[in-house]
């Protein structure tokens, strides 16, 4: 997917840290609502490794739609549960409803970005070209785009936050450090698509 191998290395080695901490943290979580969680970032860690590189191509795309449309759906639905006081914050690893939005934006990002990149037998001659995306592809592209950094700053400040205060790591600490590092990596992988 990337032409640039230095961007292609350092988000390859950023979403295999995210992956890392994924399976731990679905090795070591009890509660139902975070091993789900848990589950679809690893997968979706595992996915923005792949679509670093060219192989990404021979991955059929309807599975990873199916995925991604799901983890968006099941982000929303805690968010809106969490938000009316149906889910405890207990019960998603003390995080706010906020959280849940942005990982909902997350894999809607990983939808936009299935669509959006030729897929199959088209991919190998546009690997390392994005030019061309449509008027709306560009267009929610840098909405996307624009949510993901936005978010990655406000889990930047929570970060900061949480280290000051010296909070648990394997716990809200750890998840924030892994949501700074998602949306950045998702921005800047998303961002070539859109000028490329």
């Amino acid at each position: 997917m990337l032409s640039d191998p230095v961007l292609q290395w350092v988000l390859t080695l950023t979403f295999s840290a995210t992956a890392a901490y994924s399976a731990l943290r679905l090795v070591n979580d009890r509660k139902p609502f975070l091993i789900i969680g848990d589950g679809l970032h690893l997968v979706m860690s595992l996915a923005m490794i792949a679509m670093c590189w060219p192989w990404w191509a021979v991955i059929p795309a309807l599975p990873q739609l199916l995925v991604f449309i799901a983890g968006t759906m099941w982000f929303a639905l805690v968010a809106v549960l969490q938000s009316q006081r149906r889910i405890r914050r207990a019960s998603v690893g003390g995080h706010s409803p906020w959280h849940q939005v942005a990982h909902a934006i997350m894999m809607l990002a990983m939808v936009w970005m299935i669509l959006a990149m030729p897929s199959g037998t088209d991919s190998a001659a546009h690997t390392h070209h994005h030019g061309g995306l449509d008027l709306w592809a560009a267009l929610t592209g840098v909405a996307i785009t624009a949510a993901m950094a936005t978010a990655g700053v406000i889990f930047l400040v929570e970060l900061i936050r949480c280290v000051r205060g010296r909070t648990t790591w394997l716990g809200h600490t750890g998840d924030v450090a892994s949501g700074t590092l998602m949306s950045f990596g998702m921005a800047a992988m998303c961002w070539p698509m859109i000028t490329g």
